[in-house]
């Protein structure tokens, strides 16, 4: 299976924005424009790492927001050069990939659709890139004035591929190519591009009106969806206890069908909630032994994958444990990361509270777990 990787770039100086601020890290929705071109290919199931190329002046700001909110271990930052090609140069110094694609952070409104279609034809093809059509008559003025033929134009934007192997021999063997707007530039001559229809327009942010229609389609459509669980186990002797990925070896664990780690079951369980799939024994029936003490991190895993299908990226869950043992003051911030590599998701919050020896919790019979989780349509 061939490795595919990512460049975001986002290394300019933002000069024809005019504004006293980087365009990259204007927010729309409460978030920075460059993530959403991020969290794509962050939450794309065939893209193994990101390299984000930055400016300077933003590059520590940049740094402690990817630091908060994804896992480093798929995301390398590097400062920018001072061309285009320095920059992706500097990025391609820095991983090694079959595929790359380049992206400009200034185009927030790239779709998965886009990026699906765009990887297909890295099968057919050394290089290619999404562009749109012109319908506008364009008139040449450099010296006379002449029409060109709109049918024979392009609009392209990004990202674009390449292989990274071609790339890299194409760029030793060029001259005169420190200039260049766009990767395509040092291929378009000698070999065959893919060209993938974007399924919507695919604006650039240049100006501060720009800024204003981006906002406006990224927050037109927005479609939301909310899924709750809840689930408890009673204890069982002679098993580990497993929550939240994390194995306790207290003497005790939780009965259950899998290895019965709550926390994983209402996590799975309420991403099924806000797909409309009904409960977890629906997806995963406990008469099957096919999933007799079976790892439950297999139970969120296949839930993600039927939510990426379906175009879903999670935005935020929220998770709490009831319980009177063991102590987990220690372990919920692993717990998070270890939710976080499984779902993807940036914001994951987990709390753990007792019952005060009340119930069936609280004389310590079993434990409980309960999460939210919110889900948002990409299209």
């Amino acid at each position: 299976m061939k490795k595919i990787k990512a460049i975001l770039l986002m290394a300019g100086a933002s000069t024809r924005f005019h504004s006293n601020r980087n365009k990259t890290i204007y927010q729309i929705n409460q978030k920075p424009l460059y993530l959403y071109s991020l969290d794509l290919f962050y939450q794309h199931p065939k893209i193994a790492a990101i390299t984000v190329v930055c400016h300077q002046t933003i590059i520590d700001e940049v740094y402690e927001t990817i630091k908060q909110n994804y896992d480093l271990t798929k995301i390398t930052l590097v400062e920018g050069g001072k061309t285009r090609l320095e920059s992706v140069q500097k990025a391609l110094n820095n991983m090694v990939s079959d595929v790359v694609l380049i992206h400009d952070a200034a185009r927030p409104l790239i779709t998965k659709v886009d990026i699906d279609n765009l990887i297909e034809q890295s099968d057919f093809f050394s290089c290619g890139s999404l562009y749109h059509p012109i319908y506008d008559t364009v008139k040449q003025t450099t010296s006379k004035v002449k029409t060109l033929d709109r049918n024979e134009l392009k609009a392209v934007s990004t990202p674009q591929f390449f292989t990274q192997p071609l790339y890299e021999t194409i760029l030793k063997a060029s001259d005169n190519c420190k200039n260049i707007t766009d990767e395509l530039q040092l291929f378009e001559t000698n070999f065959d591009i893919a060209f993938v229809e974007e399924s919507r327009k695919n604006l650039k942010v240049t100006t501060l009106e720009d800024l204003e229609y981006v906002n406006y389609i990224l927050t037109k459509n927005n479609i939301y969806k909310i899924g709750h669980s809840f689930d408890f186990h009673p204890f069982a002797k002679d098993r580990l206890l497993y929550l939240g990925g994390i194995s306790f070896d207290v003497g005790f664990g939780l009965m259950g069908h899998s290895d019965a780690d709550v926390v994983y079951h209402v996590v799975a369980e309420s991403m099924m909630g806000a797909l409309e799939m009904g409960d977890l024994g629906t997806l995963f029936p406990d008469t099957d032994r096919q999933y007799l003490n079976k790892d439950s991190c297999y139970f969120v895993k296949e839930v993600v994958k039927k939510l990426n299908q379906e175009n879903f990226v999670i935005e935020n869950i929220d998770i709490m444990i009831y319980l009177e043992k063991p102590n987990l003051k220690e372990y919920k911030s692993i717990m998070a990361k270890n939710i976080k590599k499984l779902t993807n998701c940036n914001y994951i919050n987990v709390k753990a509270t007792t019952l005060e020896k009340k119930g069936l919790i609280g004389t310590g019979e079993g434990i409980a777990s309960e999460a939210v989780v919110l889900i948002k349509k990409v299209i």
